[in-house]
């Protein structure tokens, strides 16, 4: 389905988003660009309630997700490092930012953790979907879906890389002859990761969704297994890419010399307009 945006004349019609807006805020650190959103856009897999002679119109109702203006975001929160493979803007931008927006609705919600988890799941899938309808290849989707789907939990993603610089270790350890005690101790530090990932997603696996259906939390094996499709993704990828995320930070740390500052905007609602910016008008492919 496309992506969506009020008419002018009616912010209760809502039809295919041709551009969406976006504004870069001043360039104040070393390596985040930030940009606020200037016009609402949103998403939905329903069909159009009416067909008209200027094309499809869904009702407010109708569109799932939305985008407020005034959205300040990073766009795809990719690493400079992974910029080689993963850029932070392009055929994922408008996904990005619907994820983006998803993200930051779940951090101030009060809802139960075990609903946020599925809500959670939830917009992780709808990014996924969103990147495929906007044409993003499967594996750089597979990649993107993965990233958000490990570090959308923070102990997760700590246990995930603590496990993978573990094993690496004990690898190149081992190739360069050292002790046995030496890769021994790595290759136990990798194993204790590896299971206490396992035990963190079985225990993230517990989800409950919010009325009408009012259910109570219960284990889904479902929510499980993206947790762990996920991580067995990074470790096959992290490994492949890591030669190259190397070359790309010491490039960036020499190319980008002298450049830096203070902290990018992040907070939402900093008043902007009379700041020097660049605005961007993105056209969708919907």
């Amino acid at each position: 389905m496309p992506f969506l945006a009020p008419l002018p004349d009616d912010p209760d019609r809502w039809t295919t988003a041709s551009t969406v807006d976006l504004r870069q805020l001043p360039v104040t650190g070393r390596w985040k660009v930030w940009f606020e959103v200037l016009t609402a856009f949103g998403h939905s897999s329903r069909p159009a309630d009416e067909q008209t002679a200027g094309g499809p119109v869904w009702r407010r109702a109708s569109v799932e997700q939305t985008v407020p203006a005034g959205l300040v975001t990073d766009l795809a929160s990719v690493p400079v490092p992974l910029w080689g493979v993963i850029a932070s803007y392009g055929r994922q931008t408008l996904p990005a930012i619907l994820h983006d927006a998803a993200s930051r609705e779940l951090a101030t919600s009060d809802a139960p953790a075990s609903a946020r988890r599925a809500a959670r799941r939830d917009a992780d899938h709808l990014f996924r979907e969103t990147l495929r309808q906007s044409g993003t290849g499967p594996v750089r989707r597979l990649l993107m879906w993965a990233a958000v789907r490990l570090f959308g939990h923070l102990g997760l993603a700590i246990t995930f890389l603590l496990s993978v610089v573990a094993g690496l270790a004990a690898l190149c350890l081992g190739a360069a002859g050292a002790g046995t005690p030496w890769v021994l101790g790595a290759g136990t530090v990798a194993g204790g990761a590896a299971a206490a990932l396992l035990v963190q997603a079985v225990l993230l696996g517990v989800e409950s969704r919010p009325a009408p259906d009012g259910s109570r939390p219960r284990w889904v094996p479902g929510a499980v297994g993206s947790l762990l499709g996920a991580a067995a993704t990074g470790f096959v990828a992290l490994p492949l890419l890591l030669p190259l995320i190397v070359l790309t930070t010491v490039a960036e740390l020499v190319v980008g010399a002298g450049e830096g500052g203070r902290g990018g905007v992040r907070a939402q609602g900093v008043p902007t307009a009379g700041l020097p910016a660049t605005r961007i008008t993105y056209t969708s492919p919907g």
